[in-house]
């Protein structure tokens, strides 16, 4: 799709102002969700992609993750009592710094399995009632995010992503069917998993032989579930508004690129969904080692910034982190992520 130099310019300095805002103002910070929504409408009227069609499909689109975390959060909210006894019971015999590994690579390998919001969700419950200083906290939800991300990739279940792929290579030459990406990436996503698991556990290692946790006196009321629930559904809705805004960009800049510089400018997937990128770059015909690059790429990058993938999103609005926070832990996370994947790939394949 080609769009005017003038548009190109514009939806650019949109791009600019997704990255730098979140970071430096704490208002936006504090108020993402709201920030997020007006500039991915700014970014569709630059674009041109208002329809009535599309604001139905906009108001449509965070429904199901928005229901999702109401049930979770409703029966873990009336049932955390027998929940939490069990998870008492699993942290009270296994040292903090197994058990957080633990924790960390199963909700990782069973995200491709029980979705990327429900693994999110538990993740933040746990982290609840787990007495870690903040910064710790912080820490070990960045690194979990990340294996959520990248675990989600495995199966067409999860999330959008792992979907749009599996859909798009139904066809000749792939004839993908349920078990080919697990087939093509289990062996490049399992160690990753492992290296977040044990730097998760690295974080608690100080906190003694046995983790303290304590029974929620702050349990969510109705209201409050409610309140998160909506801003889960304000900041899905804004990630759809800025992901079909951004589209005649990606698509006139990156949509033809191939491999190596595929994987480097799918860096992009911090602010724009990751099912977006790929379903502009994936073709039916794509050959393996490209397709390599280009999905571990973008379930590498996604977590960076609280708005790039979507079990950051839930599981910050859960536990409060802020996007300088997330930001501080996040991205040396993932440079160091990206550059270990690049240079397997580039010895590899």
């Amino acid at each position: 799709m080609e769009i005017s130099l003038l548009t190109k310019i514009l939806l650019s300095i949109v791009v600019i102002n997704l990255l730098v805002w979140p970071l430096a103002s704490k208002w936006v910070e504090s108020h993402l969700e709201i920030f997020l929504l007006g500039v991915g409408a700014l970014a569709v009227t630059i674009s041109g992609g208002w329809s009535v069609k599309f604001v139905y499909e906009t108001l449509n689109f965070p429904v199901n993750v928005a229901f999702v975390v109401l049930v979770v959060s409703v029966i873990f909210g009336n049932y955390s009592r027998y929940i939490f006894r069990v998870l008492f019971a699993f942290f009270k015999r296994v040292e903090p710094k197994y058990s957080f590994a633990i924790l960390v690579f199963v909700l990782g390998l069973s995200s491709s399995l029980v979705s990327v919001t429900v693994s999110a969700l538990v993740l933040a419950e746990v982290l609840k009632v787990v007495s870690l200083e903040r910064t710790t906290t912080v820490r070990v939800t960045v690194f979990a995010c990340y294996a959520i991300g990248l675990g989600a990739v495995l199966t067409p279940l999860a999330e959008p992503l792992s979907l749009t792929i599996n859909n798009a290579l139904t066809g000749a030459p792939h004839f993908a069917d349920f078990f080919f990406l697990t087939r093509h990436f289990f062996w490049w996503i399992v160690p990753a998993l492992a290296g977040l698991s044990i730097a998760a556990g690295y974080c608690v290692r100080k906190t003694g032989t046995a983790v303290q946790m304590h029974i929620r006196e702050d349990k969510d009321t109705y209201v409050s579930m409610l309140k998160r629930t909506l801003h889960i559904y304000m900041f899905v809705a804004a990630l759809n508004l800025i992901s079909a805004g951004l589209r005649p960009l990606a698509q006139s800049t990156i949509a033809q690129l191939g491999g190596k510089v595929l994987f480097l400018a799918n860096a992009v997937s911090v602010i724009i969904d990751n099912a977006t990128l790929a379903a502009i770059e994936i073709v039916p015909d794509i050959g393996i080692k490209d397709l390599m690059y280009m999905v571990i790429g973008l379930a590498a990058f996604g977590s960076m910034l609280v708005q790039g993938n979507l079990p950051n999103i839930v599981a910050a609005e859960k536990l409060g982190i802020k996007s300088r926070e997330w930001a501080r832990v996040a991205v040396p996370t993932g440079l160091w992520l990206m550059g270990s994947y690049f240079i397997l790939l580039s010895i590899i394949l």
